[in-house]
């Protein structure tokens, strides 16, 4: 979550979860000062807004077994600060992302990440190196968290969700190189297990569809662990 540009930021990486790893949609949520309006229209005041920061929070109800992940340039945004403070006050881990050292948000949030870009060639305009290393930044957060559970195998997104013709594809193709199977055992192992990739790979070891999903639930959905329980 964030105000301008990185919020937009944080939308962008969070909309892709599903897409690209299958991480449910209802677990990835993002939170940009002004609404949705703000994606595509720049409403500077509202980064100003701490009521809306905290009431965004609690409306998402936010606890525990959530994870808030605030980014600013300044580190200083007030809709940032209140909705990361709120999030800590409701129990749920709290990391901040800034570009400015010693910030309020690094100050605040429970692990903190300063990208020290400097000062920006065009001063003040924090879309510029702050918000590519904010890019950066999520895209390698959101890609490492999602090894760790097991959404990636080989540098493959073998979660992915195949909802266009291009993605049918990519299942196809990433399924005969991880399983080195030809084009029609790969699309039979698809169908069987409706477009999913990992059962997939699993059929191809012997395994049904259900056998399949059998295995990677008693693996925590690990591919690699269900694939050495087969030996």
């Amino acid at each position: 979550m964030g105000a301008g540009t990185s919020g937009r930021v944080a939308m962008l990486d969070a909309v892709e979860l599903y897409p690209t790893f299958g991480w449910p949609e209802e677990r990835s949520l993002f939170l940009l000062a002004g609404g949705s309006i703000s994606v595509a229209e720049a409403r500077e005041s509202a980064e100003d807004d701490t009521d809306a920061g905290r009431a965004e929070i609690d409306a998402v109800n936010c606890g525990p077994q959530d994870v808030v992940v605030g980014l600013a340039a300044s580190g200083s945004t007030p809709y940032t600060l209140a909705a990361i403070e709120a999030a800590k006050a409701r129990g749920a881990l709290t990391i901040g992302i800034a570009n400015n050292p010693g910030s309020a948000l690094l100050e605040s949030a429970d692990c903190a990440v300063l990208l020290e870009t400097g000062a920006e060639v065009l001063a003040g305009s924090t879309r510029m190196a702050a918000g590519t290393s904010q890019k950066i930044a999520m895209n390698l957060f959101s890609t490492a968290v999602m090894m760790r559970l097991g959404k990636v195998y080989r540098g493959r997104m073998v979660d992915m969700k195949p909802s266009n013709r291009k993605l049918v594809r990519r299942a196809v193709e990433m399924l005969m190189q991880v399983a080195d199977c030809d084009e029609a055992s790969a699309r039979r192992a698809l169908e069987e297990t409706e477009f999913h990739v990992k059962p997939a790979v699993l059929v191809l070891r012997g395994l049904s569809a259900g056998e399949a999903k059998a295995a990677l639930d008693r693996n925590g959905d690990d591919l690699h662990r269900a694939l050495a329980e087969l030996g």
